[in-house]
């Protein structure tokens, strides 16, 4: 009986033995999955505020658009956006560039700025005076009607002082004259032109248009 008493003792030891090894090997792996770093997943967790007070709330930044907005901050710290458009200017015309805009370089003076005095070279009495009443109604600056010495003239011609040659042209095409063929720079002797008061314009009176 005792042989059989000792052997019933030596087998419990030994399952007790083995139950703590079981254990510790249990325990020794979830140790292992515990600890290793693989089989966890770290996250941030921001510390615990202290009392009284609060974190500000995180907000994400305006994005720009496309249409090219200027991002600004008002006083308010509130971020605000100003659209900003690009406009080409408009092109212009030089002060050399007159003919583009349908404008000719340049223009006579007005007709009450120019003066004119009619020499008659025909026979026809009073002719002078008859075309200086005419340029008289067109506004004209009208010097004494007088005559011109010498052989009848033809044709009129149109005399200008210098910087007068559009206001000589505009009066030619007035009298239906030639304004290439029949204006000429001002005589240099005026000996022939009786009373000669030094007009802007002289007008040598002949057959073709006395009256």
């Amino acid at each position: 009986m005792n042989s059989q008493a000792g052997e019933s003792n030596s087998g419990a030891a030994v399952r007790g033995l083995l139950l703590v090894l079981v254990a510790v090997v249990v325990g020794v792996l979830l140790l292992r999955s515990v600890d290793d770093p693989d089989d966890t997943t770290v996250t941030d967790t921001a510390p615990p505020a202290a009392p009284g007070d609060t974190l500000p709330t995180a907000t994400e930044a305006p994005t720009p658009t496309s249409s090219a907005a200027d991002a600004g901050v008002t006083g308010s710290g509130t971020v605000t956006t100003v659209a900003t458009s690009v406009t080409a200017a408009p092109a212009t015309a030089t002060a050399t560039d007159t003919t583009s805009a349908g404008a000719e370089p340049f223009q006579p003076r007005p007709a009450a700025e120019v003066s004119v005095q009619v020499a008659n070279s025909t026979t026809v009495r009073g002719a002078a005076g008859r075309l200086t009443d005419r340029f008289k109604t067109l506004s004209y600056i009208t010097k004494t009607p007088t005559n011109y010495v010498g052989t009848p003239i033809d044709r009129t011609r149109i005399y200008y002082q210098p910087g007068s040659l559009l206001e000589a042209r505009a009066i030619a095409g007035v009298l239906e004259l030639d304004a290439d063929n029949d204006v000429f720079p001002m005589l240099a002797d005026t000996s022939a032109v009786q009373g000669f008061e030094t007009p802007d314009v002289l007008l040598a009176l002949g057959t073709d248009l006395a009256e």
